[in-house]
């Protein structure tokens, strides 16, 4: 699933900063079916979350990443929103497979009418999140 967002506000304290952002983005929400790359991950697990750059000449599978894919599962479903969080996982390193805990981040994913409106991407250990608005 991809929602292509083309302006964001990020807030830090619950406190709206720099303004509303024009820029395009695109959040890829993708089951996972086989793991990712750099994961030690259980087929069928969660999901995959990347959030892409798309203002640059880069394609979007030239790995132009905002954020790099991470591994997330579903922590709450309401009728308007589900909300996905990050877990521990084992990621490749310099150093061989290590245990790394993702679950400082977060998103939530807004439905009006059938339709995603809105994404939230939640930084839980800086006490941020950023809205991604159509």
């Amino acid at each position: 699933m991809l929602f292509e967002s083309h302006s964001h506000q990020r807030f830090e304290g619950g406190v709206p900063k720099q303004g509303l952002q024009t820029c395009n983005r695109t959040i890829q929400i993708d089951k996972n079916i086989d793991g990712c790359d750099g994961y030690r991950l259980t087929p069928g697990d969660g999901f995959i979350i990347s959030i892409i750059n798309m203002d640059s000449n880069h394609p979007l599978w030239d790995g132009n990443y905002q954020m790099t894919p991470k591994p997330m599962r579903v922590v709450e479903k309401g009728t308007s929103h589900i909300s996905l969080r990050g877990y521990e996982v084992l990621a490749r390193t310099p150093f061989g497979y290590q245990s790394f805990d993702m679950s400082d981040y977060g998103i939530t994913i807004f439905v009006e009418n059938d339709e995603i409106v809105k994404v939230r991407l939640d930084m839980f250990d800086r006490n941020t999140y950023i809205e991604y608005y159509k």
